[in-house]
């Protein structure tokens, strides 16, 4: 348990100290839009986090089965 928490723990402080942008900085041009991505970009990374938890749930399942 306390190996998760430390990842976990690890993780969100990865995420919290790199802002994560999809788009370069626009310049001088006042009128560029902003990427829809941008605003979505954390969405993107909890279910990129729930993924890797059932698969390698999944895996650990099958090691001990066999």
């Amino acid at each position: 348990m306390k190996k998760s928490i430390y990842i976990l723990a690890s993780l969100l402080i990865f995420l919290y100290t790199n802002p994560i942008l999809a788009q370069a900085d626009p310049g001088d041009d006042p009128d560029a839009p902003a990427a829809p991505i941008d605003d979505y970009v954390w969405i993107l990374v909890l279910v990129a986090i729930a993924f890797a938890i059932f698969k390698f749930r999944a895996i650990y399942r099958q090691k001990i089965a066999q």
